[in-house]
């Protein structure tokens, strides 16, 4: 049976020698009762799982860094987006070039047509065996 290796000890460190009852998921650390920080899922509730303080206390610090990170890119993408319609605000495309009055019409894009409803299907039983037919919908 493993004990807990945490160092205690205000002036002469010592391993605090308990029985250790779980394992820090980070550096596998051997810790008891007293050292052992369950971790809690999102919802607040206990995980089964535990770290060192040591440990706990760098994925906290973690995890605000990469928050202060993620604002930090929120802000750029932010930034470069506004300097993007500045400068098309200020320079406009140019507008495309009238046709002239005796050249064929360019071809447009000819408009969405209403999707076409399939054929029906009618079913019917001849001879204990189910047959069918299509028929033609008229639009």
């Amino acid at each position: 049976m493993d004990t807990c290796s945490i160092e205690v000890g205000l002036l002469r460190k010592h391993p605090c020698g308990h029985a250790a009852v779980a394992r820090c998921l980070n550096c596998e650390q051997p810790l008891c009762v007293e050292h052992a920080v369950p971790q809690m899922s999102e919802a607040g509730q206990k995980t089964g799982k535990f770290m060192c303080k040591e440990c706990t206390a760098a994925a906290k610090d973690y995890a605000k860094r990469m928050v202060g990170v993620a604002h930090q890119q929120e802000a750029k993408k932010m930034a470069n987006l506004e300097k993007v319609t500045r400068e098309h605000m200020a320079n406009p495309p140019a507008a495309k070039p009238a046709a002239k009055p005796g050249a064929p019409a360019a071809a447009e894009p000819a408009a969405a047509e209403a999707p076409k409803e399939p054929d029906a299907l009618e079913f019917t039983p001849k001879d204990g065996k189910l047959t069918y037919t299509t028929t033609k919908k008229d639009s």
